[in-house]
């Protein structure tokens, strides 16, 4: 749906530039047309201009009256485009994974879905899939006259990896600074890491979490790995605190959380809020709750009613609080997997948690980053 969207707001984006030229009404002298999805062909790209497997899906014919085109180019994992430019320049709009780029000469640029690269106009460069990952872009340029690329030569193994760092590492920009900074309190915190945390909690700060933020990561640490990491973790931040307050930082306070009311219905709450959080409707109690319902009480009307009833803190940003813990608690896999799955269904898209698996490996050690990985891969296949 995604994908169609675009389509649609691009394609009315160059028919609005085609017919008010400089301003001017342009008369249409023919009738509008409709190509239908999956009209256009999909065909392996030539292999004389790509290394590896990449599919083009034009989004409809060539038009002599239209002198542009579109397609959805998907590259397997490594491949890449041939060293070549475009006379009339081309735009790129990441849908999938994680884009590599270059100018010759220049830096590599990594690229995120939602991003749109302009490749400016006779400006050799190459572009292709990180080499982890599948990427998908669509592609819209023009042709002058009637031509829309010229091919050079290929791009080799050395120069595609030349100057880059592991596809997670180069992920990290994907995701905001401060949830890069959730990330490392929260796992920190779980590791009762607390010289760490204490260093870590300054630069979540910094780079723009609330105090009352940080107190929420901090409250919801203790629901997954116990009241003695919440205080230990809530005693640093203190300390923090009053440190940054004896420099004369002062910090934002954020806003305040909400409280169930003593009459709510917290079972029925956190039931209602856990559907939402998975998009889940009606399913059957799990083995736990069969065999111990209690348990299922408390998970419903406490975590799932009481703490994620309090705000503050978006959804997404509690899953993603949620896994960084869980990531750092040997042993938890099962639920592990099952949080990234509602940290993806929340927002967070596979760049993201690729960048989420960059920040444990630079603050929670990379044997650390390594699990997560492993379970990030389950995650992905089955959402695939």
């Amino acid at each position: 749906m995604k994908k169609l969207l675009t389509s649609v707001v691009l394609l009315g984006c160059l028919l609005v530039s085609v017919y008010a030229q400089g301003g001017k009404e342009v008369v249409q002298e023919k009738p509008t047309q409709v190509e239908r999805k999956g009209a256009q062909a999909s065909s392996k790209a030539p292999e004389a201009n790509f290394t590896g497997d990449v599919l083009v899906t034009p989004f409809f014919s060539d038009n002599e009256d239209a002198p542009y085109y579109g397609s959805y180019v998907t590259f397997a994992p490594g491949a890449r485009t041939n060293w070549h430019n475009h006379p009339a320049g081309q735009r790129l709009i990441v849908t999938e994974g994680v884009c590599w780029t270059q100018e010759e000469g220049g830096e590599k640029i990594i690229a995120y879905p939602g991003d749109a690269v302009w490749c400016p106009a006779g400006v050799k460069h190459w572009h292709g899939a990180s080499p982890d990952t599948t990427m998908t872009h669509l592609a819209i340029g023009g042709r002058v006259p009637g031509k829309s690329v010229q091919w050079f030569e290929q791009v080799s193994d050395e120069q595609y990896l030349s100057g880059t760092v592991s596809q997670e590492s180069a992920a990290v920009s994907a995701l905001p600074a401060r949830q890069q900074s959730i990330v490392a309190i929260a796992s920190l915190a779980a590791f009762g890491d607390i010289e760490r945390l204490k260093a870590a909690l300054g630069e979540g700060l910094d780079a723009g979490l609330s105090v009352n933020e940080i107190k929420e990561v901090l409250i919801q640490l203790y629901a997954y790995a116990g009241f003695p990491r919440s205080l230990n973790a809530i005693n640093a931040f203190n300390d923090v605190i009053k440190t940054r307050e004896g420099s004369g930082i002062t910090d934002t306070i954020g806003a305040e959380p909400t409280v169930l009311p003593r009459t709510a219905d917290k079972y029925a709450a956190g039931r209602t809020n856990l559907e939402r959080l998975s998009g889940v409707t009606n399913a059957p109690p799990a083995g736990y709750a069969v065999f111990v319902p209690t348990i299922e009480v408390f998970l419903k009307e406490h975590l799932f009613a009481d703490i994620f009833a309090r705000g503050v803190l978006t959804w997404q940003d509690r899953e993603l609080t949620t896994i960084s813990v869980l990531s750092a608690i040997p042993g938890v896999n099962a639920q592990l997997q099952s949080h990234m799955g509602l940290a993806m269904y929340n927002g967070l898209d596979e760049a993201q948690m690729r960048a989420f698996i960059a920040v444990l490996a630079e603050k929670a050690g990379q044997p650390t980053a390594n699990n997560a990985k492993t379970v990030l891969e389950r995650v992905l296949a089955a959402r695939k």
